[in-house]
């Protein structure tokens, strides 16, 4: 794999990498792969974890900040009628 494939996988959204992830997982899994073929799969394996590790950290980080920004805002009761 040449430098510009590492750029796209860096590019994949969550979802894909993860199901590439998982893909290559099987392949392992499955032990039919020659050891130059178990080696290559496996370095991608550990770009695509790598790449999953990161957004899944961004996301922690969004959820968070909305999270301070709410408990810093303060909110009046609704004025709720009796039905």
């Amino acid at each position: 794999m040449n430098e510009n494939e590492e750029v796209k996988i860096e590019e994949l959204p969550f979802e894909k990498a993860l199901l590439q992830l998982e893909e290559v997982v099987d392949s392992l899994e499955n032990g039919d792969l020659s050891l130059d073929q178990a080696i290559e799969n496996y370095r991608l394996g550990m770009q695509l974890a790598k790449v999953c590790r990161e957004k899944l950290t961004a996301a922690e980080q969004k959820v968070e900040k909305v999270l301070t920004n709410e408990k810093s805002t303060e909110f009046e009761p609704l004025d709720v009628e009796d039905v």
